[in-house]
């Protein structure tokens, strides 16, 4: 593993557009682990934080903002720093929502980390889903609609 966990180098593209209900933002990982790093994180974890009704076309506010970088920064620094237990690969934010993707060998131990990190933290308004996605269609689906378009921001 690299100083990056699974990833070769910690390079996140950005991608920014119009959505059918508002502004849309995308960060993610730019390149892809091995297949031997990706059949080991071959689960999918994504974690929601809904900031606005849905539909709304509204992005977080500045209170929301600040909790969600506390947030963020706590999860992705422990993973990325600890790296058995996850990785995250992008942050999603549109239509009322703030979505973070993680790839993890086990889903148990992820959230046992998980809690962890954030165990001094005030409870966050997030919800979870796990998926088992060892092709890494969730990352690949996010490059994929990135390199289709000409380089500029674009709808996503």
């Amino acid at each position: 593993m690299s100083d990056s966990g699974i990833f070769p180098t910690d390079d996140w593209a950005i991608a920014r557009g119009m959505g059918l209900h508002g502004p849309s933002l995308s960060r993610y990982r730019s390149g892809m682990p091995s297949s031997a790093d990706r059949a080991l994180y071959s689960n999918l974890v994504i974690i929601r934080w809904q900031y606005a009704d849905a539909n709304a076309g509204a992005l977080p506010d500045d209170d929301t903002l600040e909790r969600m970088t506390e947030f963020e920064d706590a999860v992705l620094e422990a993973a990325d720093h600890e790296k058995y237990w996850g990785s995250g690969v992008a942050v999603l934010t549109e239509n009322g929502v703030r979505e973070w993707r993680f790839y993890t060998p086990d889903t148990s131990e992820f959230m046992d980390n998980f809690n962890r990190v954030l165990a001094d933290k005030d409870a966050y308004p997030i919800d979870f889903q796990v998926f088992d996605d060892p092709e890494w269609i969730a990352l690949a689906e996010l490059q994929s609609a990135q390199s289709d378009g000409d380089g500029d921001d674009e709808d996503i």
